[in-house]
């Protein structure tokens, strides 16, 4: 099998945006010109200008005439060194956050979902999507599957809020820890139409699973990331 050269403005796209996401290039700082670019990556200065559009377009990077172009802002992270929910961590940024559930549904648990839950093959669960949007742009689409035997209160007004805060503050059930999963892959054709991306753009998957300290499973999700907007960090202990 052939593997598929990535296009150069596309190797200097996600190298810059790399650089800002580390804190190489900080908010209000200001790149490199065209020309210092297109001599750093030995390519033409048209190749430069395509790769700082598309950070321009995904609001990264801002152009101001007769100055040059600056760092609007860094992708919003994404921190899993503690539990801590999407609306908890958008907040935290100062950020509003909006939800809209394309599914809610029961469904009888597929083998491999039981067993990740804890629960018989079988039994009714929730078969849940959510698309989260931070400052009305997309960031996360989650997939998750939760047992409506043990949780059967679960409605459209708590997904649309925190699940993490209705657990602990509602129902009283305190979470333990999340296991994380990150797989990195393209984007299928209906996560690339919601994202508004390229089906060569690199994103992250995160199989999440969350356990409560009674040992219950809360729930298992898979978080697919809009990465250009939304990245994924670890602070290891």
């Amino acid at each position: 099998m052939t593997k598929r050269r990535v296009a150069q403005y596309k190797q200097i796209e996600n190298d810059l945006l790399q650089k800002i996401n580390l804190g190489y290039y900080k908010k209000d700082d200001l790149i490199p010109t065209e020309l210092e670019l297109s001599n750093t990556y030995h390519v033409s200065r048209v190749t430069v200008r395509k790769a700082t559009d598309n950070l321009v377009a995904k609001g990264l990077l801002t152009r101001v005439a007769g100055v040059g172009t600056f760092v609007r802002h860094p992708a919003v992270t994404l921190n899993p060194s503690s539990v801590q929910g999407f609306s908890e961590v958008m907040s935290e940024q100062g950020i509003t956050v909006r939800t809209e559930l394309p599914s809610f549904m029961l469904q009888n648990a597929p083998a491999n979902i039981a067993s990740i839950l804890g629960i018989e093959t079988g039994e009714p669960i929730y078969f849940i999507e959510r698309i989260r949007y931070a400052d009305e742009k997309i960031f996360q689409f989650e997939t998750t599957y939760m047992s409506s035997r043990l949780y059967p209160d679960i409605s459209i007004q708590v997904l649309q809020q925190s699940k993490y805060q209705y657990f602990e503050k509602i129902k009283g059930l305190k979470i333990a820890y999340s296991h994380h999963t990150v797989t990195p892959l393209h984007p299928s054709k209906r996560i690339a139409d919601l994202f508004h991306i390229p089906l060569d753009t690199p994103i992250l998957r995160v199989a999440n699973t969350t356990y409560l300290t009674n040992g219950q499973v809360m729930d298992y999700t898979e978080l697919t990331l809009n990465s250009p907007k939304y990245q994924l960090t670890y602070i290891k202990r």
